[in-house]
């Protein structure tokens, strides 16, 4: 199984819209691994993870052709994650798709009822072009081959925010963004259902900030989660562990201060192209 993370920032980018921080100055001047674009991901080439404002950048930059991809599971409808808008260029006239396979979509109901609103009074949420699919967590779902199951997370609650277990010929990828410390919900069915993670994904969003909020993970978060997805049998020492999903205020660290800080506790970093096969 292969992920390639597309775009690695929250909801600002790095370096940040409108902004002159330290971090922002450092990581302009460094370029390269340090400028991130909003954070999406996916997975074999197939399954689409988020839909940002983002994406066409995206599959400009990594020859990524939308029209080829059917599945695309939405982590939740903040506009960093999800912008509905960009699904209208499925409309006759601004695209000409050589395949009759819809652009397939699953989604909480806040991104469902945000992708409809949007895409309905447009006449376009219609099986030839688009299929929008609500989901719960913990219900999983069939898509492309693949075993989805979203697992809800710890982040805005009125989002219904989930993140993903994908499974598919015996490897797995947890894939958990914009979560905090998981719920308890999720633990508890973690520990019931068990899967053995090839690579596991966190949110890193605070990096070295020293202070959990609930909502997001730093470094100190994804140490703690990790010995814990060790001890329900989630992960052992051959797991993967990726610190993904980076914000400007994540204490005063651009990507390549963090780099070797994270490495030295056993983490690889996320970066916008970066691609990794288990």
């Amino acid at each position: 199984m292969k992920i390639q993370y597309l775009g690695t920032a929250a909801a600002e980018g790095i370096p940040a819209v409108f902004c002159d921080c330290d971090v922002c100055k450092r990581s302009r001047e460094a370029g390269g691994k340090n400028i991130r674009s909003r954070s999406q991901a996916i997975i074999d080439d197939k399954i689409l993870i988020d839909f940002p404002c983002d994406t066409f950048y995206h599959t400009a930059l990594y020859g990524i052709e939308l029209s080829k991809i059917s599945t695309c599971i939405i982590t939740h409808n903040h506009q960093d994650h999800l912008y509905p808008e960009d699904f209208l260029m499925l409309k006759n006239g601004f695209s000409h798709p050589e395949s009759t396979k819809p652009f397939t979509v699953y989604a909480t109901h806040p991104g469902y009822s945000q992708i409809l609103c949007t895409t309905i009074p447009q006449n376009l949420e219609n099986p030839d072009r688009l299929v929008v699919n609500k989901i719960e967590p913990f219900s999983p779902f069939e898509a492309d081959g693949y075993k989805i199951t979203p697992l809800k997370a710890d982040h805005d609650p009125k989002c219904q925010p989930v993140f993903y277990s994908i499974e598919k010929d015996g490897k797995a990828i947890l894939y958990a963004n914009d979560t905090g410390l998981f719920p308890e919900e999720t633990i508890k069915y973690l520990k019931s259902n068990p899967v053995k993670y090839d690579l596991i994904s966190l949110d890193c969003t605070n990096m070295m900030l020293g202070i959990y909020y609930g909502s997001h993970m730093g470094l100190a978060e994804n140490i703690a989660i990790r010995e814990k997805l060790i001890s329900w049998g989630c992960a052992d020492e051959n797991t993967k562990f990726v610190c993904h999903h980076f914000s400007h205020n994540g204490g005063g660290v651009t990507h390549d201060d963090f780099v070797p800080i994270a490495k030295k506790e056993g983490f690889d970093v996320s970066y916008d192209g970066l691609t990794i096969e288990v």
